[in-house]
């Protein structure tokens, strides 16, 4: 399972390091298109923005955060259902496919990645600590 994991990891980081840089670099070209008037660009460049850093957090392993890769998964998905919520709003049925896949593997990552974290260690209060 955990192959299966890091291999979507990485697709699904590829798939959106493009999509964010593509958001980023040519808007101007794209600003004419249907869902791009609904938000203004400094938001929509920050999205870009987001999406880039999450995907790289999808295949960075956090060293101190072990929590970070289901971290970026679900704010990757949850930026994913904001494009779907657009995309319903502005566009037709066929293309939304393109979001909601992407949507539903990100979950699946973030799910999975946060059931296989270890358990953390508790540490007793200092009052309660036995003395040798």
């Amino acid at each position: 399972m955990n192959i299966l994991l890091w291999v979507l990891q990485i697709l699904l980081a590829l798939w959106n390091i493009i999509g964010g840089i593509f958001i980023v670099n040519n808007y101007e070209k794209v600003a004419t298109e249907w869902a791009l008037n609904a938000l203004p660009r400094p938001l929509w460049i920050a999205l870009g923005v987001l999406q880039i850093l999450f995907a790289i957090g999808l295949i960075l392993p956090g060293a101190k955060l072990r929590k970070s890769t289901s971290i970026a998964a679900a704010s990757l998905s949850v930026l994913s259902l904001l494009g779907i919520a657009l995309y319903v709003q502005y566009a037709v049925f066929p293309g939304i496919l393109w979001g909601v896949v992407p949507t539903i593997l990100t979950a699946f990552v973030a799910y999975k990645r946060w059931l296989n974290l270890p358990p953390t260690k508790k540490q007793e209060p200092a009052s309660l600590r036995r003395t040798q």
